[in-house]
């Protein structure tokens, strides 16, 4: 991808689903040099057409111009959490497209203060998860930020999931499966906000979707639901009773107690 153009690619998944890679990985400052960055825009029957997050307001101009390869502007623009590659660009796609806006009350535009952005327009709507939106349910999965959402489309089979999880491949391994992201990727967030992003992906097990849309590591395209099911629920799926080395309620045994049983055994 030169640093001229953006990359458009509509996705191959029974619906009018656009990628828009709007900084590939050898480009833009060296914070952010080896992670490709994407926008998803969706053309859905039944729904107007909706750009989920914004991208870096110094690269707002390429978002610009794949929208324009695409040919159809953004009627809503759903936000899935606060970070700068999601929101920076928030009030230049407002000012050029007017779109229905939609924020999560956690991590309202406006009162973000710590990232260096300062946006002054208020969203059309705060939601707190579980509402619907055209075609979408809102799942609030908090932990990688206050107000950090998934989208689900259950007839098209699609979860937006942004950052809430990321492709096996951002971490070195085959592409194809989920992974919790790293703990340095929760921004401005205490420690434990790691934990809690985790274990919140429990929120998701209710929804069933094939295909899981990943702003980091490669999507996977096939049975996405399924294999996160097994990413969260990894213990009780593969450990037999005696196996594992954590309590039934998920609380790990202390040191002693683990130490006496394995010389028990």
């Amino acid at each position: 991808m030169a640093d001229s153009s953006p990359v458009v690619r509509e996705l191959d998944i029974g619906n009018t689903v656009y990628d828009i890679t709007w900084q590939a990985a050898d480009e833009g400052p060296d914070i952010t040099k080896g992670e490709r960055h994407r926008t998803y825009f969706f053309d859905l029957p039944g729904d107007v057409p909706t750009l989920v997050d914004t991208c870096f307001q110094n690269r707002v101009e390429y978002l610009f111009e794949g929208i324009e390869q695409i040919g159809v502007e953004p009627e809503r623009l759903l936000i899935s959490h606060r970070h700068l590659d999601h929101v920076g660009a928030f009030e230049a796609v407002v000012d050029r497209y007017d779109p229905e806006t939609w924020v999560h009350e956690a991590d309202n535009v406006t009162e973000i203060d710590d990232y260096g952005i300062d946006i002054q327009t208020e969203p059309d709507h705060l939601f707190t998860g579980g509402e619907t939106i055209g075609r979408w349910e809102v799942v609030h999965v908090p932990g990688h930020s206050p107000g950090n959402s998934v989208f689900v489309d259950e007839e098209a089979g699609i979860a937006h999931m942004a950052d809430t999880v990321c492709g096996s491949d951002r971490r070195g391994l085959p592409k194809g499966y989920l992974l919790h992201p790293p703990q340095a990727t929760h921004t401005n967030q205490p420690p434990e906000s790691a934990v809690a992003a985790e274990k919140n992906l429990e929120r998701l097990l209710d929804y069933e979707f094939e295909v899981a849309l990943l702003n980091h590591g490669s999507p996977v395209f096939e049975n996405a639901s399924e294999k996160l099911e097994r990413y969260v629920n990894f213990e009780s799926n593969f450990s037999g009773p005696g196996q594992s080395i954590h309590a039934n309620d998920r609380n790990t045994i202390e040191a002693d107690a683990l130490y006496s049983r394995l010389d028990e055994e």
